[in-house]
C-alpha cells in the first residue's frame, strides 16, 4: 500500500510597527489571529507570534493557508515601580492600544489578510494608535476572605497572548492598582509563590467605561457539579466511562474539569474553577444521540454554562436512542468523489451546535454513512475541502443555503441522498 503525503508550505508575513509619529516601535509584540469555531462558537484564536526589534520590524514564519488578521500589542510590565498619579486636571489617560492592521482599535474594521501556502507577503506594516484606558484598583483575597500580600497579577484580553499587562503586588492588605486598561473583558490570572510551586487562580474581569474601585480578585471556591447521564429510549446502552468534560468559554485561561459516568450513568467534577465553560461531550456511545442537557435543570443544549458564582450545581445528560441514518452518494461530473467532507446541519440555525452536527468523508466510492443523527430537518452539503467549523458561520450559512439539499431525518430510519461535490468556499 502506498501513501502520498502532501506538505503544505508555511507563508511569511512581515512588516514594521511605528508609533504615532511614524517612529520605528521595539519590542511590540504582533500576533497572528484567526477565526475558529471552537465548540460551535467563532472565536479569535492565536496562530503565531512575534516581537519587534530595535528597528520595528517583525516577521511571523509560520502561517498556514487561511484569512488573518494582524494585531500589534504593547505589554505593560509593571514590577516594583508605582503607578503614575492620574492626570490633576481630571482629563482622560490615553494609551498605546493593540492596533489591528493596518491601524484600527476596533477588530470589525481590521483589514483581513488572504494568505497563501507559501506567500511571502511584506510592507505589512502597523501604526500605532492610541486610545482611552481607566484604572482598576481593590485587594487580593484567598478563598477564605483574607488578604493575599505577594503575587503578580496577569491579565490578557481580546485572546491575543501579546495583550498581556503585568503588575506585582506587594501589600500587607493585598491592595493593587492596574493602569493604561482598555475597557472590555479581560482574563486574570493571580500568581503565587508557594515555596518553589506557583499557585494560580483563574478568572474573568469585565473593565468597565470609567475604570472599577474596590473590585476583589484572588481565589474563589470551587464548584462541585453532580451529574448524571440516561438513556431515553429502551435501548440497551453501557453509560460506563462516559466522558463529560468543561472547557473554558471564551477563551479563559482556566483549566479544563473531567470526569468519567460510571455504570449507573453517576459523575462528579470536582474543583471546578468559577467560570463560564462550554459543554463539551467527544464521545457518545454507538446507537445514541446528545438529547437534552439540563443545567440546574435548565435546558442548556449548546449553550454555555455559567458557573461564575456558585459552589455546587446539577447536570443532567440525556442521550436519545433513536437516530436516523443517512447514507449519502457524491459524485462530480457524474463520477463517485472521494474525500469529499460530508457535513449534516439541522435546518433550524438555533440548533446548529456540535451536538447536533453530523460530519463524515465520502470513500472511494464516493459514499458517505452518517450515524446517530437527531430526528429532524437538515441540509446536507459535500466540500472538495472544507475548514473545519465553517458551517457554524452564519453569514456563510446563509450564502451557501441554496447549494444544500434538503433531508428529513425520521427516527430509526434510513434516507439515501445524492450529493454534488461542492468547491472548496473562499
Amino acid at each position: 500500500m502506498q501513501a502520498d503525503l502532501r506538505l503544505v508550505p508555511h507563508a511569511t508575513l512581515s512588516g514594521v510597527v511605528v508609533d504615532e509619529d511614524g517612529e520605528p516601535y521595539p519590542t511590540a509584540s504582533v500576533t497572528a489571529l484567526r477565526y475558529s469555531f471552537e465548540t460551535g462558537h467563532r472565536r479569535l484564536s492565536t496562530v503565531d507570534l512575534a516581537q519587534t526589534n530595535n528597528k520595528g520590524e517583525f516577521s511571523l514564519s509560520k502561517i498556514p493557508p487561511g484569512h488573518y488578521l494582524l494585531c500589534a500589542d504593547i505589554a505593560r510590565l509593571a514590577f516594583g515601580t508605582k503607578a503614575p498619579a492620574p492626570p490633576a486636571d481630571g482629563s482622560p489617560e490615553t494609551a498605546y492600544a493593540g492596533t489591528y492592521f493596518p491601524g484600527a482599535l476596533d477588530v470589525a474594521q481590521a483589514q483581513k489578510i488572504d494568505v497563501a501556502a507559501g506567500a511571502e507577503l511584506p510592507s505589512l506594516n502597523i501604526q500605532l494608535r492610541k486610545s482611552k484606558v481607566v484604572r482598576v484598583s481593590g485587594k487580593l483575597t484567598d478563598a477564605n476572605g483574607d488578604p493575599i500580600k505577594t503575587a503578580s497579577v496577569m491579565l490578557m484580553g481580546g485572546g491575543r497572548i501579546g495583550s498581556m499587562s503585568m503588575t506585582a503586588v506587594n501589600d500587607p492588605q493585598g491592595k493593587f492598582e492596574l493602569t493604561n486598561l482598555q475597557p472590555g473583558a479581560y482574563n486574570v490570572v493571580v500568581m503565587q509563590m508557594q515555596g518553589s510551586t506557583p499557585k494560580m487562580t483563574m478568572l474573568p474581569l469585565i473593565v468597565p467605561d470609567n475604570g472599577a474601585q474596590d473590585v476583589v480578585l484572588g481565589a474563589r471556591p470551587e464548584a462541585t457539579i453532580q451529574g448524571h447521564v440516561m438513556l431515553d429510549g429502551e435501548a440497551k446502552v453501557a453509560l460506563q466511562d462516559f466522558p463529560i468534560t468543561l472547557t473554558a468559554s471564551e477563551g479563559m485561561a482556566v483549566m479544563p474539569a473531567s470526569a468519567k459516568a460510571d455504570k449507573f450513568g453517576a459523575f462528579t467534577l470536582d474543583h471546578v474553577t468559577p467560570a463560564s465553560y462550554d459543554l463539551t461531550l467527544p464521545l457518545s456511545p454507538q446507537g445514541t444521540y446528545v438529547k437534552s442537557v439540563m443545567f440546574n435543570d435548565r435546558e442548556a443544549l449548546g449553550q454555555i454554562l455559567d458557573l461564575s458564582g456558585v459552589t455546587s450545581a446539577t447536570l443532567q445528560i440525556s442521550l436519545g436512542t433513536n437516530g436516523g441514518k443517512v447514507e449519502a452518494h457524491v459524485s462530480r461530473e457524474d463520477k463517485p468523489a472521494p474525500n469529499a467532507t460530508v457535513v449534516l446541519v439541522p435546518a433550524d440555525p438555533s440548533r446548529r451546535f456540535p451536538q447536533n452536527i453530523r460530519q463524515g468523508s465520502s470513500g472511494e466510492t464516493g459514499h458517505a454513512t452518517l450515524m446517530d443523527v437527531p430526528p429532524g430537518d437538515y441540509l446536507a452539503f459535500a466540500w472538495e475541502e472544507a475548514e473545519e467549523g465553517m458551517w457554524f458561520d452564519l453569514d456563510f450559512m446563509k450564502a451557501a443555503e441554496v447549494q444544500a439539499v434538503k433531508v428529513q431525518v425520521e427516527p430509526k430510519a434510513s434516507q439515501a441522498i445524492d450529493l454534488k461535490l461542492l468547491p472548496a468556499p473562499k
